[in-house]
């Protein structure tokens, strides 16, 4: 009977021992570009296309306050830093809805900063999976331009690639 509890007991340290979290596999430091194409909706309804390509660093946190959640913070070359979380659901990331605003270089149809950019202000969700060393996100962008709500701009296929560093 002895002999029983031991090797329940070695069964069940060995179960517990060999539990991974899932938020273990996307944490690290990665290297990203983002790049995709905005439909451009103008107040008279003729559309155009605007190019986006940006790239950075991004690092991926376990969330200590909240299991199956990480942290990403994503700092672009040039440009600005984004902190937003992410649920885990096994080889899967979920985005959380974040709200951003960027700098977009257009088109001289659209009113222009002096650099030939707009300020446009984006709601973004996604999702994405981790294969090996890349992790591959698919996010869609629904925004305006800002100042100016009758521009709308949407991205439904904006893909962010990121290499572990």
């Amino acid at each position: 009977m002895k002999r029983y509890y031991v090797i329940i007991t070695c069964l069940l340290s060995m179960l517990f021992v060999s539990c991974n979290r899932s938020e273990h596999q996307f944490a690290g430091d990665y290297s990203y570009k983002l790049s995709g194409e905005l439909t451009v909706v103008e107040e008279d309804g003729s559309s155009s296309y605007v190019m986006v390509h940006k790239n950075g660093q991004m690092h991926i946190l376990e969330d200590k306050t909240s299991r199956g959640r990480v942290i990403i913070t994503l700092n672009e070359m040039n440009g600005g830093a984004y902190t937003l979380t992410a649920r885990v659901k096994g080889d899967s990331l979920l985005l959380n809805p974040y709200e951003m605003s960027t700098n977009l270089l257009t088109a001289q149809s659209l009113p222009l900063n002096d650099d030939n950019s707009i300020v446009c202000r984006f709601h973004v969700t996604g999702k994405g999976v981790r294969n090996g060393d890349m992790l591959m996100l698919e996010e869609q962008w629904d925004g305006y331009q800002s100042g100016n709500t009758g521009i709308r701009m949407t991205g439904m296929e904006m893909t962010l690639l990121a290499e572990r560093n």
